[in-house]
């Protein structure tokens, strides 16, 4: 009988046996810790990218931007490889086609695709708690030149941007998303709308006031920027981008300043810049201001404009490199030597960086409540 058995055994056909060891394989390994995991989140990026190119049709190198704030929810990053895979089997450009945001860990996970042909764009949210699926998606076409065509073009776009139809991401979605359009938004500014999470004419103030301090105190070799943003608004991010200056490491201190203040500094103070050069044994504080109302004045915008239409059209003045040396527009309040005690001084907490410098009076109104929009200087986010 043993025999027998064995004899049987032998007579079972070697692809059959194959197929019983594959599917024990599969067995053990979807018991593993993760493994169903991670086949799952790989098929939810799936969905994502598809849902959609359900609407926009191909997602394709050549007319789509992906803006997402993945990795920066909590336990989002699980998805972080399978997301690059669907990104990169479309020859997607991860300098050219994707804009990854930062946000707060108790944010949802959330993908806008944008297509620039059309003006169209797929808004996606997903829920992975629990259960990991789509949980809300909507196509609205954003085309900056559409939607602020005619009052009643403007009111519609008003009226979904109070419905909250990107969940409160409209304006960070608009604007982001023409401006890349124009092909005007170099990965450099990109960068610093990564952390600063939108695009505002805050944000492209610091980035021409960066610019301004590379083209005339150079970052070679020895020399590094201290910053002193004073009065404080969306600006600072690029700098803490841009130059590695960062409140940990004492590279960048912010505060306000009252009206008063801001008036006898000029009206439009934007910061003291110090610079450290090693080489030369030198510390300049740089003091520059930055107008608004230059940029007001020039970039088209109405009094009646409703904030989505004033901010991107000051954005996208503000982009254009030709229009850096408008005057007015960067001003400096002064330059001088200083050493490393007055720059100990300036950073003391207690301490107004402009009266060290001699540049306020310490007498002059230092009430908060007379300072307006606290930290915003003379820009709107």
């Amino acid at each position: 009988m043993i025999g027998e058995g064995v004899m049987n055994i032998k007579r079972i056909p070697a692809k059959f046996i194959y197929l019983i060891f594959l599917a024990a394989l599969v067995f053990s390994l979807g018991s593993v810790p993760g493994m169903a995991d991670e086949s799952y989140n790989s098929s939810l990026m799936g969905q994502v990218f598809a849902a959609a190119e359900a609407d926009l049709g191909v997602v394709g190198p050549e007319h789509t931007l992906i803006i997402t704030d993945i990795g920066s929810p909590a336990g989002s990053y699980v998805f972080l490889d399978d997301f690059y895979s669907e990104f990169y089997d479309r020859d997607l450009l991860y300098t050219k086609n994707l804009l990854t945001v930062q946000n707060s860990r108790n944010s949802p996970l959330w993908f806008a695709f944008f297509d620039k042909c059309s003006g169209n764009c797929t808004y996606i949210e997903v829920s992975y708690e629990n259960e990991s699926k789509i949980s809300y998606k909507v196509t609205e076409n954003i085309n900056f030149g559409t939607l602020s065509k005619t009052p009643k073009s403007r009111a519609m776009w008003s009226e979904k941007v109070n419905k909250t139809v990107f969940d409160g991401r409209e304006f960070a979605i608009l604007t982001t998303s023409n401006g890349w359009a124009t092909g005007k938004l170099d990965y450099e500014l990109m960068q610093c709308l990564e952390l600063h999470n939108h695009f505002c004419p805050g944000v492209s103030s610091g980035y021409v006031l960066a610019n301004w301090m590379e083209e005339n105190y150079p970052l070679k070799e020895g020399v590094g920027y201290t910053v002193f943003s004073c009065p404080n608004w969306c600006k600072d991010d690029v700098f803490v981008k841009r130059w590695d200056v960062t409140p940990g490491t004492g590279g960048i201190r912010v505060s306000s300043l009252t009206d008063d203040e801001k008036e006898a500094l000029g009206g439009s103070p934007a910061g003291i810049f110090v610079v450290t050069d090693k080489n030369a044994g030198t510390m300049k504080a740089v003091v520059l201001g930055f107008d608004f109302d230059v940029v007001n004045a020039k970039c088209g915008a109405k009094d009646d404009d409703p904030g989505w239409v004033s901010k991107y059209l000051a954005d996208l003045w503000l982009m254009d490199r030709e229009n850096w040396n408008t005057e007015g527009l960067v001003s400096v309040i002064s330059v001088m030597d200083i050493d490393e005690a007055t720059l100990n001084e300036m950073k003391q907490a207690d301490n107004n960086p402009y009266v060290v410098l001699g540049l306020l009076d310490p007498t002059e109104n230092t009430d908060p409540s007379k300072n307006g929009a606290h930290g915003t200087g003379n820009s709107t986010n």
